[in-house]
């Protein structure tokens, strides 16, 4: 399903670091009306989380043995967490002098994160920035309407684009037999027997992959490893998410394995 990208009318950029003339000619072409501010130091930056869209961390380098400069893991670590501690969901670029795999992996593993290189920042910057914005704002807009459909007692859950539960109601949890925090992660598939999810991959997935809604019979597994019959109703999100509607039902077209 194609995903339809909502630019924003403003955005307000602030980078911690020094110099942030190429950071804001990187937004010349951008139809995004853009502000970049700066400031000296991460403290300095603290105060500001609330009022800025995206925060740009520039890197810090130390001295190896006058060979030249390397990117200190530790000093990406220790800010990411520092940003975190205070503003869980602010989307963050990292720039760094090296995009090592043990860098870009710590990076990314932090929700909200990205990882570019300086020498590639005035070319892919403004990408990155409306990309990571853009995933923050489809993100939370899943969130409110999960939110929405908790009123109405149905068992909901959201998988995102790697087949994984972002987020499940607490109807859809109790059917599984688990709490709802613990299936945040899960693959969609570990919910449902073999037979189940050989139907939902040849059938329901294709369908919903070219804008229909999909609804059948399927056997879920709950996390004793007991199943149950059940009747499901799957759809897609514009971000490539999929949303699973689990009903337990009295019978179901395929046998509890």
């Amino acid at each position: 399903m194609p995903t339809v990208r909502t630019q924003p009318s403003q955005l307000r950029l602030l980078v911690v670091g020094q110099g942030c003339d190429d950071i804001d000619r990187a937004f010349d072409d951008a139809t995004t009306e853009t502000t970049v501010e700066s400031v000296p130091t991460l403290e300095d930056a603290r105060t500001r989380f609330d009022d800025i869209d995206c925060l740009i961390v520039q890197p810090t380098t130390v001295a190896d043995d006058g060979s030249g400069d390397r990117e200190r893991r530790t000093d990406v670590i220790d800010r990411l967490e520092t940003i975190r501690s205070n503003a869980p969901e602010l989307p963050v670029v990292v720039l760094v002098n090296e995009q090592t795999s043990d860098l870009v992996r710590t990076v990314r593993s932090y929700d909200w994160t990205d990882v570019l290189e300086r020498d590639d920042a005035f070319a892919r910057l403004a990408h990155r920035v409306l990309d990571l914005l853009e995933r923050h704002r489809l993100a939370v807009l899943s969130r409110r309407s999960l939110a929405s459909l908790e009123f109405t007692g149905d068992a909901i859950a959201i998988v995102d684009s790697d087949g994984d539960v972002q987020f499940a109601s607490r109807s859809f949890a109790i059917q599984f037999g688990t709490d709802r925090d613990d299936l945040t992660g899960t693959p969609w598939r570990a919910l449902f027997t073999d037979a189940t999810v050989a139907h939902l991959e040849s059938g329901a997935l294709p369908a919903v992959a070219e804008g229909w809604r999909w609804a059948g019979s399927c056997t879920g597994r709950r996390q004793t490893g007991a199943t149950f019959a059940a009747r499901i109703r799957l759809g897609g999100l514009e971000d490539g998410s999929l949303v699973f509607a689990v009903d337990e039902s009295a019978e179901s077209d395929e046998p509890a394995e």
